[in-house]
């Protein structure tokens, strides 16, 4: 099991590891997704935990990683070939970040994101993109970089990348 752990805020300790050791977890980032996303866009639970039970796995794409606060789910990332459907040529993907409101403001999307692009780094690819309509700060403080603007199922978006 290779697990990312990092002492942060109060000394709690936050693990990052690969869904595909918490199987248990795989409902649970489902709901993530469709209440964050899937309901707005068409969605189904069952298709969202389909696309979960896909990304059980660490060897390649999809993967998901699932943060860990003191044994809670607390947040979650995932690594997908595509999640932009006007961009087929663009890949791979980072995508569904999400941190649980009770667990935001203790740098866990940050530590999803930074052990996200370690992960495809891993599996070989070289640059990764991502939509986002509410984080575009985020990701540029992390060396992404836009590329433009786009529509999305949510509004106006920026595209970015990022050269691992």
């Amino acid at each position: 099991m290779f697990a990312y752990d990092q002492r942060i805020e109060m000394n709690a300790l936050i693990t990052i590891d690969y869904l595909e050791n918490h199987p248990n977890l795989i409902p649970v980032c489902a709901s993530w997704a469709f209440g964050q996303w899937g309901c707005q866009s068409g969605g189904s639970f069952e298709r969202a935990k389909n696309r979960f039970t896909d990304g059980a796995k660490k060897n390649g794409i999809p993967l998901t990683l699932v943060a860990i606060d003191e044994g809670k789910p607390a947040g979650m990332i995932s690594l997908w070939a595509s999640d932009f459907e006007d961009r087929p040529d663009l890949s791979p993907w980072l995508a569904s970040v999400y941190v649980h409101p009770f667990h935001r403001k203790k740098g866990i999307a940050l530590l999803l994101v930074k052990r996200l692009e370690a992960e495809a780094l891993r599996l070989g690819y070289k640059n990764l993109y991502l939509v986002t309509e509410e984080s575009k700060g985020l990701y540029e403080k992390n060396g992404w970089q836009e590329m433009g603007h786009v529509q999305t199922h949510y509004g106006d978006a920026s595209l970015m990348t990022k050269a691992l």
